[in-house]
């Protein structure tokens, strides 16, 4: 059955004319089109999908079915039909609008114990299912259980599209983005922090959408292969001489041309901009490079970039791949209140924010490569409430991140004596320090005996309540009375 309503509407919104005409259209072309073989097994809109690109051969035994004498009626039903396609495209379009979830930077935040590693999973799945911003939300914040029907985050974990880190004191901007560190011969050299790497593959992957061909790093990485294997064809320079690569890092090669005695460097990042100007044919020349946005010493190399980069180019197309769908990426941080922000982030802090995703870019101190924050890398961040209250979370993390409050959950704890002392313990310390301090129900989750129960209640709980009620003695042994009540035991 065709929408028609919607359709209605949605002409009215574009300020169609014609509606009544259209609909008039639709309502009569199902009636003929059911009398043709080929529509018959089709459903209503599939036929109407199937008319709008019938081609003008079709018109002969269209016209045997209906008792119109206007020869333009094929193609006026045609129009209606195409229409309708229009619509449709539309409201799908819509509708993966509103399933879109724009928040790309999210920390869960509660008592430990409430399922804050166990939930970053479960965001993970449902974005990578389709599922709403507002119904990932609504699920996480009341800390349902969630259902998913295929293993999203195992699938994803697979192809490396996950990272998991933990905050400390010592971590920093040299970890986390990019710094000078030994290498295995005991030289320093640049290496690129986890952020930096992920976000360079999210990139990667939204330029391989777009390009329908592998990215300037996969391409580099097959001829660094070429190279190793000695599967690499000789390279000539404009002028016919050869190019001698000598040494190929994974920032540089070492190249020499067999016409001069030094050797000389040609730098990865820059390599990039040349291919990727190759690819918009903006270099045709070794001089073209002179008017790209690289480093001086590159022009006067730009005997050596031209032919590499054309190489590259040459891979890149010889690698066309077929992408579904733009593919997203997450790095989850684990106690990010426990780092030093402003430091391990420095001038990304800024690039986070949704709306400067894809659009802002800044030099990186050391390697002076530009940079930007792909939109498909989403932050996920877990801190725990007892850590360090909400409240004096540094404002500009405050403003770039939407804090998720995970609460203790009592349906989730099927051991009756165990969820009875899980809200009697939880009442109390409400009362006494504040919500932020609730137990957690992962600790009364996997409770089936009476000994399961002894067991967390002694090894657990405990001293978890002697560290909440340090120095408080007489909040500590009424805490400890409520353990121990009698009446908690089976």
């Amino acid at each position: 059955m065709l929408d028609l309503e919607n359709f209605r509407r949605y002409l009215e919104d574009i300020g169609f004319g014609a509606i009544q005409n259209y609909i008039a259209y639709l309502n009569s072309l199902i009636n003929i089109l059911n009398q043709i073989d080929e529509y018959q097994a089709l459903n209503d809109q599939d036929k109407v999908v199937k008319f709008a690109n019938a081609n003008n051969e079709f018109k002969n035994e269209f016209d045997q079915h209906h008792k119109y004498a206007n020869n333009n009626t094929f193609n006026d039903f045609r129009s209606g039909a195409r229409k309708y396609v229009e619509f449709l495209n539309n409201s799908t379009i819509e509708e993966e609008s509103q399933n879109m979830i724009n928040i790309k930077n999210i920390i869960l935040y509660g008592a430990p114990g409430v399922g804050k590693t166990h939930n970053y999973k479960n965001i993970i799945s449902m974005i990578e299912d389709g599922k709403s911003q507002n119904e990932i939300f609504d699920v996480v914040s009341k800390n349902q259980h969630v259902d998913l029907k295929n293993d999203a985050f195992e699938s994803i974990k697979k192809e490396k599209r996950v990272e998991f880190v933990t905050f400390h004191q010592s971590y920093s901007y040299e970890d986390f983005i990019e710094g000078f560190r030994p290498n295995e011969s005991g030289n320093i050299e640049l290496e690129d922090g986890i952020f930096k790497r992920l976000s360079l593959n999210a990139l990667n992957k939204i330029r391989e959408s777009e390009l329908k061909h592998i990215s300037f790093d996969e391409a580099y990485d097959i001829l660094r292969g070429m190279y190793f294997n000695n599967e690499l064809e000789p390279l000539y320079s404009v002028s016919d001489i050869e190019i001698v690569i000598n040494d190929f890092k994974e920032k540089s090669l070492k190249v020499q041309s067999k016409s001069a005695k030094d050797e000389q460097y040609v730098k990865k990042n820059d390599l990039e901009v040349v291919v990727n100007a190759i690819l918009k044919n903006l270099v045709g020349k070794p001089s073209d490079i002179r008017r790209l946005e690289v480093k001086k010493d590159t022009f006067s190399l730009s005997g050596y970039y031209f032919p590499i980069g054309n190489k590259i180019v040459e891979i890149i197309k010889n690698n066309k791949i077929d992408v579904e769908k733009e593919k997203n990426f997450y790095i989850v941080i684990d106690e990010i209140n426990r780092g030093n922000i402003s430091k391990i982030f420095g001038e990304l802090i800024t690039l986070i924010e949704e709306d400067k995703r894809d659009v802002y870019e800044v030099t990186l101190p050391y390697s002076k490569e530009k940079f930007k924050v792909p939109s498909n890398l989403y932050i996920i961040a877990t801190m725990n409430s007892t850590d360090k209250s909400i409240a004096t979370i540094d404002i500009a993390l405050r403003r770039r991140f939407t804090f998720l409050k995970m609460k203790p959950n009592e349906d989730l704890i099927l051991h009756v004596k165990a969820k009875k002392l899980f809200n009697s313990l939880n009442k109390f310390i409400k009362d006494n320090l504040n919500e932020d301090y609730m137990l957690g129900h992962s600790y009364f989750m996997k409770i089936q005996t009476t000994e399961d129960l002894e067991f967390v209640k002694e090894y657990k709980i405990k001293p978890l309540l002697e560290e909440y009620f340090y120095a408080d003695d007489e909040n500590h042994d009424n805490a400890m009375k409520i353990l121990n009540k009698e009446d908690s035991d089976e």
